[in-house]
């Protein structure tokens, strides 16, 4: 027996050592973020931060700023329904879900008591928001968003079980023409075998761009659940003319990718280990891994202001944001949000903790922040908070 135990206990003392050290220490230093000392809002004191509370500027997922026309583009629903139905993350409850989700426009010139003027835009069809970007054109914004449809039932318009047989998700491309209009003119809707669990879309044009699948293929099931750690996610390349194929694999939750005008280059962040992978595209707009750029945190949505900085959202403490999604209304959990600037030599980048509220006092949970440059200010929102926040520079 002792012989027996012998041989069977090396071999598992060995596989332990082994899933430790390439899962789950990763998972509980970065996910879990054991051992992170987190930092008060009070720490930085370099801005001045606020909520804006306001029932239409909720759940905003994704933000896109346009540069030219000084307007800030919010992908917003129900703090309440997100937890209901969120299919990439596993909610799957369609009968739950927020049947008014909104893009707004805000005017960040304006501003308006704590907010600034916006607009709801009508846009035509069922949307269900997640990703959000935009390009602008001398003939308007074209704006592209991820739709998380349910799977309905084709006779009766009734949704499916969408937890067997997953969501129907679809990229959709909008005109905004003249740039200040209400009114969004839907344009084409993108739909593939490949588009399976879109989390983000990084524009190349008016017809072209590279999007992330944050579970790869994997919309339900275990393989689903398991995907941010077996690296299943994808991102995947489309064009109205030739449509989508997949372009780099091996990821784990790829999320909210952006692409350098300036270079072409496109980075990749994950929301699973913590770190920013950079792709030059190559001419048949496959991709090329350049670098990786390792930050240790969890990271959401990524954006690039006008100076070319890359700011990303991420989340310090997954435990309290899982908390927080079933309980949207109750506390807000830490936020943290980094910049990452390209060495002035070109050999590499460098990134830094731009701010940090580690009790949740004024940041939602963050899932994306964006950088105004020309004013120094940076908008805030979450996917599922019920508020957005705005940090301004303060004067030296």
């Amino acid at each position: 027996m002792a012989s027996l135990l012998l041989k069977l206990g090396v071999p598992l003392i060995l596989a332990s050592a082994v899933f430790y050290q390439t899962i789950l220490k990763d998972f509980l230093s970065i996910n879990l973020g054991i051992g992170r000392h987190l930092q008060p809002i009070s720490d930085f004191p370099a801005y001045q931060c606020r909520r804006i509370e306001d029932p239409i500027l909720q759940a905003c997922e994704d933000m896109w700023f346009s540069e030219s026309t000084r307007q800030l583009f919010l992908a917003c629903s129900d703090p309440q329904s997100r937890k209901q139905w969120m299919p990439n993350i596993g909610r799957f409850n369609a009968s739950g879900r927020a049947l008014d989700d909104a893009i707004i426009a805000m005017d960040v010139d304006s501003p308006q008591k704590s907010s600034y003027l916006y607009r709801i835009l009508d846009a035509p069809g069922d949307l269900h928001l997640l990703g959000l970007t935009g390009v602008d054109s001398a003939q308007g914004i074209n704006l592209f968003l991820v739709n998380a449809k349910p799977s309905l039932d084709p006779s009766t318009g009734d949704p499916l079980d969408n937890a067997a047989v997953g969501a129907n998700s679809t990229i959709e491309r909008f005109v905004l023409a003249p740039p200040h209009a209400s009114e969004l003119k839907h344009i084409r809707t993108f739909s593939h075998e490949n588009i399976t669990t879109p989390n983000n879309i990084a524009a190349m044009g008016k017809n072209a761009f590279y999007f992330t699948n944050d579970h790869g293929a994997h919309q339900t099931g275990w393989q689903h659940h398991l995907s941010p750690l077996r690296g299943t996610g994808d991102v995947s390349y489309c064009t109205s003319a030739k449509g989508c194929h997949t372009v780099a694999t091996g990821l784990k939750f790829p999320n909210g990718l952006i692409r350098d005008p300036r270079d072409g280059y496109v980075y990749v962040p994950s929301s699973a280990d913590g770190s920013i992978t950079v792709f030059r595209p190559l001419p048949d707009y496959s991709l090329e891994k350049v670098d990786v750029i390792e930050t240790g945190y969890p990271i959401d949505n990524l954006s690039q202001d006008s100076i070319g900085d890359i700011w990303a959202a991420a989340i310090p403490k997954a435990w309290p944001m899982l908390k927080a999604y079933n309980n949207p209304l109750g506390p807000t959990p830490p936020s943290t949000i980094l910049r990452v600037r390209r060495r002035a030599d070109g050999s590499g980048w460098d990134w830094e903790k731009v701010l940090e509220d580690a009790e949740g006092e004024v940041l939602p949970a963050t899932t994306t922040a964006i950088h105004d440059a020309q004013t120094g200010r940076i908008f805030l929102s979450g996917v599922f908070s019920p508020f957005i926040s705005v940090c301004e520079k303060k004067a030296l």
